[in-house]
């Protein structure tokens, strides 16, 4: 009970600069919510490809974040990981790639253009973009395997196998 209220406080203070960045919002832009999301040891949860924020807790696993636009003045943040491996190509500076791991950790890649591929459970993920994203649960039990709602949908169960890229945002219209 107490780890459902402190989730439930944790994702309320990060609400709110996802609202700030709301204020800034382009009219295509759509939103992305994975709560409680667990896969089976080597398939990810969640593999995201946004330009805008995403911001989350992982219970335990580890999180893959790909900087294309390294230069842009933005930067991922993850706290309280018990580990940090750059797995890219730091000579060139050329999308630096770093995954960090542990338990009870928070990560937050805000105001740039990001792939992020999360392993594990207790995955909670709020995300404000425009984008791509896979996604996946646990084929053991379905019933726990945690909840998604995209572009303000209603929340479903995470897909026992890997989505199709699903589409972050709405579509503009080419008529204007």
């Amino acid at each position: 009970m107490l780890r459902t209220v402190f989730i439930c406080a944790s994702l309320a203070a990060l609400a709110i600069p996802a609202a700030a960045l709301a204020i800034r919002e382009a009219p295509d832009d759509g939103t992305l919510v994975v709560k409680n999301g667990s896969a089976p040891r080597g398939t990810p949860v969640v593999t995201l490809v946004i330009h805008g924020a995403a911001i989350g807790h992982i219970t335990g696993g580890t999180i893959v974040i790909e900087d294309p636009t390294p230069n842009d003045g933005y930067a991922p943040e993850v706290t309280g990981a018990a580990w940090r491996k750059d797995v890219g190509d730091a000579s060139t500076n050329q999308n630096p790639t770093q995954k960090w791991g542990g338990v009870d950790f928070r990560f937050r890649a805000v105001g740039g253009s990001y792939k992020i591929t999360i392993y594990g459970s207790g995955v909670d993920l709020v995300a404000s973009g425009h984008g791509n994203v896979i996604l996946a649960g646990s084929t053991d039990l379905p019933t726990r395997d945690g909840t998604y709602s995209l572009n303000g949908g209603d929340p479903k169960s995470l897909p026992a196998t890997p989505t199709k890229p699903l589409t972050i945002g709405i579509p503009t219209s080419s008529t204007g």
